[in-house]
């Protein structure tokens, strides 16, 4: 009987070393800058993930950012490669898929043109684009004239001119490439935020549901005011991404323009939509739709989601009659307007 007990208490032992040897849980934060953009990431884990989170920035680096002139991406611009990187597959496949719905309004393509506005990577644009520029343009802006050829591994494009800026999709992109690294490293709780596109899952430090705040659309010329207008809590596995002109435009000859442009004009959309701010199942997805809902405006918008049951979204516009913010939602049953 002694024995028994004995090694009974041996395995209780055994039990309890192996709890307290178990790796602690806690959450971390980490914050910077990358791709001339600020990141804020927290998540729940036995230890820090930074050089793995690192590692996939610089990977996504190397092959999207049109900034820089040795990417995969730039070369393939150049044609230097036509060499379909798994990467650079995801995001023209993505686009094409939102292109089709809009009917070419959204297109990475534009690229030549958001150069001649001052948006892409040419510098120092001080003047509004002309017509007859715009038209020697966009003979070659089309996502119809890039095949993906995946039996051979390439990218063709029916018009060596064809260039690409993923810019409107890839913040989102690396978010959830981050996310991913995260879930291959056993988190399960976190939330990556970069340049504005957000993935989030589980819960927060306080075990409730992540909080998203989306900024009402203030435009000022010397400062942008951050004031919120509504809070969206989430839990489910998720992307967020909200667009707005009123953070990103230039004065050209005195003329505000934004940077949201119609690809099929050539020219800025100027729409009214303020702010449009989506939830889909990727970051990467709800980045690209946001652009896409901008470019569109408010009309075209709610006849193409018509077609596109599993998103969900909030605009804000300014209403034509009172001149008041306005917001039109759908699918977000747990939006918190906040006071006017």
């Amino acid at each position: 009987m002694m024995k028994r007990i004995v090694i009974l208490l041996s395995l209780v032992a055994s039990l309890l070393a192996a709890c307290d040897n178990k790796p602690k849980m806690e959450y971390y934060k980490e914050s910077g800058e990358r791709f001339h953009t600020l990141y804020h990431i927290t998540y729940e884990s036995d230890r820090l993930l930074t050089e793995q989170i690192d590692s996939t920035m610089t990977l996504f680096n190397e092959v999207l950012n049109v900034f820089d002139p040795t990417s995969v991406a730039s070369r393939f611009n150049l044609n230097l490669t036509d060499t379909l990187h798994p990467m650079l597959a995801d995001v023209i496949l993505q686009a094409k898929v939102v292109s089709e719905a809009t009917g070419g309004m959204y297109d990475i393509t534009g690229a030549p043109l958001f150069d001649l506005w001052g948006f892409g990577t040419r510098k120092g644009v001080t003047r509004q684009a002309t017509q007859s520029e715009i038209d020697s343009i966009m003979a070659f802006v089309g996502y119809q004239l890039l095949t993906l050829d995946e039996a051979n591994g390439r990218i063709v494009k029916a018009d060596p001119r064809v260039t690409i800026n993923p810019s409107s999709l890839s913040k989102g992109y690396v978010t959830d490439l981050v996310a991913q690294t995260l879930e291959e490293h056993g988190v399960e709780n976190y939330l990556v935020e970069i340049g504005g596109e957000i993935k989030v899952k589980g819960v927060n430090p306080r075990g409730e549901c992540w909080k998203i705040a989306v900024d009402k659309p203030i435009p000022d010329r010397d400062s942008f005011t951050s004031e919120p207008m509504f809070v969206l809590p989430l839990c489910d596995e998720i992307g967020v991404a909200s667009s707005g002109d009123y953070r990103n435009f230039k004065l050209l000859e005195g003329k505000r323009v934004a940077h949201t442009i119609n690809n099929l004009t050539g020219y800025p959309a100027h729409q009214d939509i303020l702010s449009s701010t989506v939830v889909a199942s990727t970051s990467m997805e709800a980045d690209a739709w946001a652009t896409a809902f901008m470019a569109l405006g408010l009309e075209k918008s709610l006849e193409v989601l018509e077609k596109q049951p599993h998103l969900a979204v909030c605009f804000i516009y300014e209403n034509p009659e009172s001149g008041q913010l306005t917001t039109y939602e759908r699918g977000l049953d747990n939006l918190e307007l906040l006071e006017q």
